[in-house]
């Protein structure tokens, strides 16, 4: 027998010995995003959960139910002081109209944004497989096209497509922070006769007076609000997304605000600066770089622009 018929064989052989599910087709990432994005929302489930962003590591519980379109989640802190989180009804509008927004609350949350405004900004591709708090997971990585944003790698659960670990992963690939159950418990399964609206709704309607031109593509403005600071000055805010990123924007007169610096915690970063009489401070979980994008794109306009 020749050394070809023999190693034809050999090879043969061993694909015999592989589990069917390396023939099996991947699956869809856009499709698990897309039921994650509803079982992150309609999923009863209960489990403790670690937080890592630089040289900072914490543990919180989660207790997060949906019952007849009401959704509550409460954490509750097992490292450092005690606290205590109640959010109700996150991303969605309560009883006096104004909508509540998951990623502007001061604590971890589970992975949630809209995929169907994800194109162009972002590839993504199945990694495999892997286990997270006992359970399977398939392994997806969101890659960004440009330097603007962040990579994400996302273990989702096999049976619900609950996000069980996140990794967010700077342009080296490496993490700048990681959330991932070391226990976790679900309840109840996700609720499928309901649409969950996301936090990247429609454009906000904005006729001010400031301006913001050249932003990074797929960034738009969805939220604007009006309100005062702690010590009660005017203040502007304005909420940019592509889908997974947010960056807060908060205008303050000159004259009032106190002068900010630049600042991090792990993907977060704070950034703040002079700009047409007014002091502009950026929150986001993106690079610095793209903080001062945006601070270079604010302006109050000028005669004959829009």
């Amino acid at each position: 027998m020749s050394l070809l018929r023999l190693l034809q064989r050999a090879l043969f052989g061993a694909a015999l010995l592989l589990p069917l599910s390396s023939f099996a087709q991947s699956p869809d990432p856009l499709t698990l995003l897309k039921e994650m994005q509803q079982s992150v929302r309609t999923l009863t489930y209960e489990g403790d959960f670690v937080y890592q962003f630089g040289d900072v590591l914490n543990a919180m519980h989660i207790a997060h139910s949906w019952q007849n379109g009401y959704e509550r989640e409460q954490l509750t802190t097992l490292t450092g002081v005690e606290r205590e989180i109640i959010r109700q009804n996150p991303g969605q509008t309560d009883s006096t109209g104004t909508r509540v927004s998951r990623r502007l609350l001061k604590a971890p949350t589970l992975m949630t944004f809209s995929p169907q405004n994800l194109d162009g900004v972002y590839n993504f591709k199945v990694l495999g497989n892997d286990r997270v708090a006992a359970r399977e997971t398939t392994v997806i990585a969101v890659l960004p096209v440009d330097d603007f944003r962040y990579g994400h790698r996302l273990y989702l659960d096999k049976e619900t497509a609950l996000p069980l670990r996140r990794e967010v992963l700077d342009k080296k690939g490496k993490p700048v922070s990681q959330q991932m159950f070391t226990s976790v418990s679900i309840t109840a399964d996700a609720a499928t006769d309901i649409s969950v609206a996301d936090d990247a709704g429609s454009e906000a309607k904005y006729q001010g007076p400031w301006l913001f031109t050249d932003l990074p593509k797929g960034f738009v403005m969805k939220v604007y609000t009006q309100g005062r600071t702690n010590n009660g000055h005017a203040s502007d805010h304005f909420v940019f997304s592509d889908g997974i990123v947010r960056i807060s924007l908060f205008i303050e007169d000159k004259s009032t605000a106190k002068l900010g610096r630049r600042s991090s915690a792990g993907p977060v970063g704070i950034l703040g600066s002079e700009v047409d009489g007014h002091r502009i401070t950026i929150v986001g979980e993106a690079p610095v770089e793209t903080l001062k994008h945006f601070l270079k794109s604010a302006h109050l306009q000028q005669e004959g622009e829009r």
